[in-house]
C-alpha cells in the first residue's frame, strides 16, 4: 500500500496542518504587532523631537536657530514653503510640499516616503508661531532602516523557528500515529491468520479505547462466522447423512432387482421402495430448497390480511383427523378475531408444521390445544400438548436443520428434522419468532408471536 493512501500519513499531515495554521496565525499577527509599536515609537520619538525643537528654536535677526544640536533631519520652511534651514544627514527624497502645506495652515501630519538611495524615511510635520503674524513649518524625519533590521531579523526567526516545530511535529506526528494505530497492525495481522479453517483464534487487545471496541467487535463478528461455519458444516453432514440412507438403500433394491429374474410381484415390490424412497428424497430437496429461499430472500410471498381464527378453523379438519390417528384429543382454547398480514399458505404451512409436531409426539390419549389472543399488541399463537416433553439442554437447538431431541427415533416416527426450522423461518419472514416452554414427561407449548395488523371484533 502507497504510504500517501495510509492513515498514518493523513493523520500526520492533518496534525501537521493543524499546527501550521496557528504557527502561521500567530507568525503574522505577532509581526504586524510588533511592526506597528516600532512605528509608534519612532511617531512618539519625532513628536518628542520637534517640541524640543519648538523649546530651543531662537531667531535672530531673521535667522532661525536652535540651541540643542540635533542629529536628525531637520527641515524649516518658511511662510512661502521656501526652505529656510535644513539639518542632519544629507538624504533626498521625493517632493513634501502638501506635507508643507498643511503644517503651514496648522495641521500636523506623518508621512513615510523612499530616498533616492532606495531607503524609507518617516517624516513628521508640525507648524511652529514665531509671531502672531509669522508661522512656519519644522519637519522632522528619521531612516526607518532600524525598523526594518529588527523586522527582517524578526522574520528570519519566525520562519526558522516555524521550520524547526514543523520538522519536530511531523517527526512526533509519524511517531504518535505509529504507535496509536500500532494495534490496527496487530488487528490486521491476526485477521489475515484467520481463514475459514481455523476460525477461533481472537484478537487479544485489552484496552477500552475506540481500538479495543473495535477488537471486541471483531471477535463477536468472528464468533458468529465460526458459529454459522459449525452449523453450516453440521448442515451438510447431516443433509448427506440423511440422503445416504435412502440412496443406499435405492442401490441395494435395485442391485437385488438386477441380480437374477424375478416375478413381476417382486419387481412390483422393488419399485414401490425406490418409488417411496425416491419421494422421501424430494420432501427433503424441496424442503431444503425452500429454506434455502427463506434464507437468501428470494421467497415468493403474497403477504394479504390474514384472519388467524378462520385459517386455524380451516386447519381444524385435517389436524383433528391427524389427532384421531394417533388417538390423542384436539381442543380449542379461546380464538379472538384477529388479523395479520401474511402469506397465507405459509402462515398455514407454519401452524400445521407445528401442530404436526405436537401430535406427533404426544401418546395416545394426551391432549392437543391450542389458542389465540391479543398480547402486547401482537396475535399470541399458543400450541400445548401432554406429549414428551424436550430436555431443557436441547430447547436452543430444536429449530436448527435435521436437529432430533430423540437421536434414537426412525424417519418415520421423528420426521426429518426440517418442521420446526422451516416453521421458524416463516416466522421470521413474517417479523414474528416461536418461543418454547417444555418440561420432560409433562409437554411443551409453542407460542407463535406474530405482529398484529388489527383486531376486529366480532
Amino acid at each position: 500500500m502507497s504510504i500517501y493512501k495510509s492513515i498514518k500519513f493523513r493523520l500526520t499531515v492533518w496534525y501537521l496542518i493543524a499546527i501550521v495554521l496557528p504557527l502561521v496565525a500567530f507568525g503574522a499577527v505577532a509581526y504586524f504587532m510588533l511592526s506597528k509599536n516600532l512605528y509608534r515609537n519612532l511617531d512618539l520619538a519625532l513628536q518628542v523631537r520637534v517640541a524640543e525643537l519648538q523649546n530651543s528654536i531662537t531667531v535672530q535677526d531673521h535667522q532661525i536657530s536652535f540651541e540643542q544640536k540635533f542629529n536628525d533631519l531637520v527641515l524649516v520652511y518658511d511662510a512661502d514653503s521656501v526652505l529656510l534651514q535644513r539639518l542632519g544627514p544629507n538624504v533626498r527624497f521625493s517632493i513634501i510640499e502638501k506635507m508643507v502645506q498643511q503644517a503651514l495652515f496648522g495641521q500636523s501630519s506623518f508621512l513615510t516616503t523612499p530616498t533616492t538611495e532606495g531607503q524609507d524615511v518617516r517624516l513628521y510635520a508640525a507648524p511652529f508661531n514665531l509671531d502672531s503674524r509669522t508661522r512656519i513649518a519644522i519637519i522632522v524625519g528619521r531612516l526607518t532602516s532600524e525598523i526594518q533590521d529588527m523586522l527582517s531579523i524578526f522574520r528570519v526567526i519566525i520562519i526558522y523557528s516555524a521550520l524547526a516545530v514543523v520538522l519536530l511535529a511531523g517527526v512526533g506526528g509519524m511517531f504518535l500515529a505509529n504507535r496509536t494505530l500500532q494495534p490496527v497492525d496487530h488487528i490486521t495481522d491476526i485477521a489475515r491468520e484467520i481463514g475459514e479453517g481455523d476460525l477461533s483464534r481472537r484478537i487479544n487487545i485489552q484496552s477500552e479505547d475506540e481500538l479495543g471496541r473495535l477488537a471486541s467487535t471483531l471477535n463477536r463478528m468472528i464468533a458468529r462466522l465460526e458459529e454459522a461455519f459449525q452449523k453450516q458444516r453440521q448442515f451438510a453432514a447431516d443433509a448427506s447423512h440423511e440422503l445416504r440412507t435412502p440412496l443406499a438403500i435405492i442401490q441395494a433394491e435395485s442391485s437385488l432387482a438386477l441380480d437374477k429374474k424375478r416375478t413381476q410381484v417382486e419387481y412390483r415390490r422393488s419399485l414401490d421402495l425406490v418409488s417411496q424412497e425416491v419421494t422421501y428424497m424430494s420432501e427433503i430437496i424441496g424442503k431444503l430448497l425452500l429454506l434455502a429461499r427463506h434464507d437468501a430472500g428470494s421467497e415468493p410471498l403474497n403477504f394479504q390480511e390474514v384472519n388467524v381464527r378462520d385459517l386455524f378453523t380451516e386447519l381444524s379438519s385435517d389436524v383433528e383427523a391427524l389427532a384421531q390417528e394417533k388417538g390423542v384429543a384436539f381442543n380449542f382454547g379461546p380464538m379472538e378475531n384477529l388479523m395479520v398480514k401474511g402469506d397465507r399458505f405459509r402462515l398455514r404451512q407454519l401452524f400445521l408444521n407445528i401442530l404436526d409436531n405436537a401430535i406427533r409426539y404426544t401418546p395416545s390419549g394426551g391432549t392437543v390445544s391450542s389458542s389465540l389472543v391479543r398480547k402486547n399488541g401482537s396475535a399470541f399463537v399458543s400450541i400445548s400438548d401432554t406429549g414428551i416433553g424436550i430436555p431443557t439442554e436441547d430447547l436452543p437447538f430444536i429449530f436448527d436443520r435435521f436437529y432430533r431431541v430423540d437421536k434414537a427415533r426412525s424417519r418415520t416416527d421423528g420426521g426429518m428434522g426440517l418442521g420446526l426450522a422451516i416453521a421458524g423461518s416463516i416466522a421470521k419472514l413474517h417479523g414474528g419468532n416461536i418461543e418454547v416452554e417444555s418440561q420432560v414427561g409433562k409437554g411443551s407449548t409453542f407460542h407463535i408471536i406474530l405482529p398484529l395488523l388489527e383486531s376486529p371484533t366480532g
